[in-house]
């Protein structure tokens, strides 16, 4: 059996996207060219794979059973395409990588330093954003992979998980408080910095103010921590932060750490899951999980001789 394999792929996104227009914007063409592709494919194969509803366009029995086979089939032409690629020593490959934190905090510098000594067939460009940006551009192949805070929704994504991260309460330098008050309605009267939608310290913060947004005093709103963090110095509210982060903050007289106890969060490093077995993915990702499970190891020693 002949099979193409740009219709191949248009079988693969339009199971991912559950949608012919987001599948066909993916592949740059045509709704009408990827479900002439599909139409093809059925025919070639005499089996469904396809029924659409009121969800858009949702895989049938037979096409669920296919979908696996058709993912590593593409894996493994692209796998090819790389050998050849290393084999006439063309330039490396590039990968987007999306950092929703400073490098510093994600290891960065030294997967950097780590991967120009291990990798010379990976060239990796940085981009910041923030983290349901970063997953939902992971999704899009805008990104080839990213750091983010909490788990992606969407389940064409794979989450990786790296470390639990902290987060606390942080209050102006001259505040008088030293924990957050025991009383909900003193809580909820406080100036709040909170995070915007976009960030997952957005689902945090109920949680430890003990009330929804539109509950409270908020004052103003940022994705960004340093944003959120230069606005807690000038005095404007209170806001949770990544405690790392603070703590660097604070130890200079700029903010106050809250004594409360700390809010953990997952950090996860997302990418699509048809590109998990990719050599150069592959290899970035093992590299960025040996580092966080090195300094896991040192901090977990290091308490043990404190």
């Amino acid at each position: 059996m002949n099979i193409k394999l740009d219709k191949l792929r248009s079988f693969v996104l339009v199971a991912d996207e559950g949608n012919l227009t987001r599948a066909a914007k993916r592949r740059h063409t045509t709704p009408s060219a990827v479900s002439e592709h599909l139409r093809q494919l059925e025919d070639q194969f005499g089996l469904p794979l396809f029924e659409r509803s009121s969800r858009g366009m949702e895989l049938t029995p037979e096409g669920r059973k296919l979908l696996p086979p058709a993912r590593q089939a593409l894996m493994q032409i692209a796998e090819l395409d790389e050998i050849a690629r290393s084999l006439r020593c063309e330039t490396p490959a590039i990968l987007v990588l999306g950092l929703n934190a400073p490098p510093e905090y994600l290891k960065v510098d030294q997967l950097l330093r780590r991967a120009a000594r291990e990798l010379p067939e990976v060239q990796l460009e940085l981009v910041t954003s923030s983290s349901y940006l970063i997953a939902d551009q992971v999704r899009e192949s805008k990104l080839d992979l990213g750091f983010m805070y909490g788990d992606p929704t969407h389940e064409t994504i794979q989450a990786i998980s790296l470390a639990d991260i902290e987060f606390c309460v942080v209050s102006p330098p001259d505040s008088k408080l030293n924990r957050l008050p025991p009383d909900p309605e003193e809580r909820k009267a406080l100036p709040w910095i909170w995070a915007s939608s976009n960030c997952p310290v957005s689902r945090i913060m109920p949680d430890i103010v003990g009330f929804e947004r539109d509950q409270t005093k908020v004052v103003s709103s940022s994705e960004d921590e340093h944003v959120t963090l230069s606005m807690i110095r000038a005095g404007l509210g209170y806001g949770v932060v990544e405690k790392e982060l603070a703590q660097h903050w604070a130890n200079r007289g700029s903010v106050r750490i809250l004594a409360d106890t700390p809010i953990k969060a997952n950090l996860n490093l997302v990418v699509r899951r048809e590109r998990l077995e990719r050599k150069p993915i592959a290899a970035v990702i093992g590299m960025i999980r040996g580092l966080w499970q090195e300094s896991i190891a040192l901090a977990t020693e290091a308490e043990a001789i404190d």
